[in-house]
């Protein structure tokens, strides 16, 4: 078994950020290709918008149930078999959702609501052994870096799900402009995240618990006063994608009255620009001008707030395109500031508990995110937007007035 890593310096402090990227990487292809064409298998199914937002809804309230539990376990017994078991729980998770759909666009199973049932199940299977995942992966930088180097290796790591949204929906209208089944990208997708188990089989050290022998796991709330500042100003932030992520499809389609494949496509390029803002901020901003986390948020929710407000009078292609990169620039800066923040914030013994609550703020946003999003579309296609926009000036007042994030300094 390779040895265990410590905390290195320079380069060598970057190697694991590296593997974990090509490991995220190969996770998030199973999520991005997903976006662009769920609204028009949606609506094949005969399922309603409101019913394909319950579909995440449900899966991310698993995700919120597991994921602290998981980054309390990865302190005990360490991060890496918690890193393979998300990877592979997702594979098997995606590709069991796939097979569902298939079923139901094939008339296998007539009923909608059997249908509905069992893709909820299978997104369920996917949350809560993903999850896994992804407390395990901040923490294991945690363990292995400190000062600015962690910030920008957890950018750098991050910034593997801003590839995956270039290429994923990317991979999906390749595939759907073949004349293939809406189903079969979501099936290769289903194999991408084995192939990042393996990597991470393969080349990740394996790390030692963090605990002494016999010490019980840490158990943090979401009240902790180190935390909850923290984890506020990023729900408010994973809110807005949560909601334009899902309901984007059916603004397109309504709007600019597509059919099914244009929708796929216009949608896949929104997408698409959102990802390769979002991998530029984090590849290539963070790590050239290794700016603090206080100073990313400041940046990235103002921006984000500004993708809102574009999405709302959005009235071409090409303004809906401009605010999705808007979107993806601030979520860019939002999600390692505040991942690096967390980091910072707890003690050595703490980063898997304080990585549990920190990675299911996003599954938070999606519980009510995407069935809000949905419902608030059916009455005005409008307000979705506007109501993020004040979830989002909520987040940016908690910033910029709470006393612990205004003296919030990380050690360097």
């Amino acid at each position: 078994m390779p040895s265990t890593p410590s905390r290195l310096d320079n380069q060598q402090s970057m190697r694991p950020a590296w593997i974990l990227f090509g490991a995220m990487f190969c996770a998030s292809l199973g999520h991005s290709v997903l976006a662009p064409v769920l609204p028009s298998l949606m609506r094949e199914l005969g399922l309603s918008a409101l019913q394909g937002g319950l579909i995440l809804t449900v899966s991310s309230t698993a995700w919120v149930i597991c994921c602290p539990w998981w980054g309390r376990r990865s302190d005990v017994r360490g991060r890496k078999p918690f890193i393979m078991l998300g990877l592979t729980g997702l594979g098997l998770g995606v590709g069991l959702f796939a097979l569902v759909m298939h079923a139901g666009l094939a008339g296998v199973i007539v009923s909608s609501t059997l249908v509905w049932l069992l893709l909820v199940g299978a997104r369920v299977i996917v949350a809560a052994l993903h999850s896994a995942s992804a407390p395990a992966t901040q923490a294991y930088i945690a363990d292995v870096s400190s000062g600015q180097r962690r910030t920008r290796a957890i950018g750098i790591m991050s910034s593997a799900k801003g590839l995956g949204t270039i290429l994923g929906p990317a991979l999906g209208a390749i595939v759907v402009s073949f004349g293939l089944s809406l189903v079969a990208p979501i099936i290769v997708s289903a194999i991408t995240p084995l192939v990042g188990m393996l990597l991470v089989w393969r080349l990740l050290p394996q790390t030692e618990s963090t605990l002494k022998r016999g010490e019980r796991a840490p158990t943090l709330t979401a009240f902790d006063p180190r935390l909850l500042p923290l984890l506020i100003i990023s729900f408010c932030a994973m809110m807005v994608p949560a909601v334009v992520n899902f309901t984007l499809g059916y603004m397109v389609q309504d709007r600019f009255a597509l059919d099914a494949v244009e929708t796929t496509r216009l949608t896949g390029l929104a997408v698409m620009a959102s990802g390769a803002a979002l991998f530029f901020t984090q590849i290539v901003l963070i790590q050239v001008f290794r700016l603090s986390p206080l100073k990313l948020l400041r940046l990235g929710m103002p921006l984000a707030l500004l993708s809102l407000m574009l999405l709302t009078v959005a009235a071409g292609s090409l303004q809906v395109i401009l605010a999705m990169a808007l979107l993806g620039l601030g979520i860019g800066m939002v999600q390692p500031g505040f991942r690096s923040a967390v980091t910072f914030a707890v003690e050595p013994h703490e980063q898997g508990a304080a990585a549990g609550l920190a990675s299911s703020i996003p599954a938070y946003s999606y519980i009510i995110g995407p069935a809000l999003g949905t419902a608030l579309y059916g009455i005005n296609p409008v307000s979705p937007f506007l109501l993020e926009s004040l979830v989002l000036l909520t987040g940016i007042g908690v910033l910029v007035l709470h006393p612990r994030t205004r003296a919030f300094q990380p050690a360097i």
